[in-house]
């Protein structure tokens, strides 16, 4: 066949084409997968833009104030419940002897009513409730007193679990930090954190995480409409400019629900970021829910 014959130009083509179109999918498949791993990135705990954070900052001021806990004091002892008082039998009275005096003549009354009581059983059935509430009143005195017993020896052994010794022994405090730290974070970290949920994390891309910091704010953001199901989502392209600002926003992937897709566009609008990492812009986008946890695409 003959080099410049119209066969070889068409199988040339084709060849040409099928190359051209793998490079396509190869890009469009890398795009995917860079996108797909911006979900996993963490946030340590704690106010700022401190993205590259590994480490949640300590609540505290800087240089810290160095204090002594007074102990608290070891719980008494548990307590036998008092036993009720009975009260005190007074001593028989001897009976006078009888003087026999005449029997009075009865007189006729009205037969008795038989659905009526008697006044002894109302006596005696008045006896029986009024005892029956005594006893629970005390039971019930019994249990309160278990129950704060139960609770203030919880409270020393969390105590001990906590602070590794008996009170008595003090413990001292280094309130070293930031105002904008928390609890179980380093001193360290004396910049910030990013508004995450981890107190640590190891090392990771600084764009994804800025990315992921993006994501954050915007769903801090997000006020959806009332009544929406939080299984609604919409992916949103933007351009994210070096400085961090935000602009060229549109929907690509409605949730269905227009109220919906303009409480997340609103969500963008009022999201600030500081610089990108890398000080360039380009065109982005993010899928965003009301769920808490990152679900499906980023």
């Amino acid at each position: 066949m003959n080099a410049h014959s119209p066969q070889a130009y068409f199988l040339s083509a084709v060849l040409h084409a099928l190359a051209a179109a793998i490079v396509l999918l190869l890009g469009f498949a890398a795009s995917q997968s860079r996108q797909e791993t911006t979900k996993v990135f963490e946030l340590v705990a704690g106010q700022g833009d401190n993205y590259a954070a590994t480490v949640a900052p300590a609540i505290g001021v800087p240089g810290g104030i160095k204090l002594t806990v007074p102990a608290p004091p070891a719980p008494p002892a548990p307590q036998p419940p008092e036993a009720a008082a009975i009260p005190p039998q007074s001593a028989p009275i001897a009976e006078a002897p009888s003087i026999p005096v005449a029997k009075p003549v009865p007189a006729k009354t009205a037969p008795a009513n038989k659905d009526q009581p008697s006044f002894s059983k109302i006596v005696k059935s008045t006896e029986n409730r009024k005892a029956a509430r005594i006893e629970a009143q005390y039971r019930r005195q019994l249990a309160k007193e278990a129950a704060a017993e139960a609770k203030q020896r919880e409270n020393y052994e969390q105590y001990l679990k906590e602070h590794g010794s008996a009170p008595g022994k003090a413990p001292r405090v280094d309130a070293e930090g930031i105002a904008g730290g928390v609890v179980g974070g380093s001193t360290a970290n004396k910049e910030g954190g990013a508004g995450g949920k981890a107190l640590t994390r190891d090392e990771q891309d600084l764009l994804g995480s800025y990315i992921a910091m993006l994501k954050a704010r915007v769903k801090e953001n997000l006020v959806p409409p009332p009544g929406v199901s939080d299984r609604l989502e919409a992916r949103v392209e933007f351009y994210l400019a070096a400085d961090g600002s935000l602009s060229r926003l549109r929907i690509v992937n409605s949730s269905g629900n227009g109220e919906f897709d303009e409480a997340v566009l609103e969500a963008f609008r009022h999201t600030q970021m500081p610089p990108r990492p890398d000080h360039r812009g380009e065109m982005d986008s993010l899928t965003i829910n009301m769920r808490d946890e990152d679900e499906g695409s980023p």
